[in-house]
């Protein structure tokens, strides 16, 4: 059984992770040339949003089993 405190800090996490992708994506669109730092920021953004995604997840398949 996960303890309250340790699936708020999941969450925070979580959070965290989709606040980073949103950052990130901005970032990327913001550059209208298509430099090298706008396809760097795109490829930072899309791993932040799949590691958010592998949280949400496990944190969904430690309730299931919690219940």
């Amino acid at each position: 059984m996960i303890s309250s405190a340790a699936r708020d800090r999941v969450k925070l996490a979580v959070d965290q992770l989709e606040e980073a992708f949103h950052r990130y994506d901005e970032r990327s669109n913001a550059d209208g040339l298509e430099s090298y730092e706008a396809a760097l920021n795109r490829g930072k953004a899309i791993a932040y949003q799949e590691a958010a995604h592998y949280l949400k997840s496990a944190l969904h398949d430690i309730d299931v089993k919690s219940l």
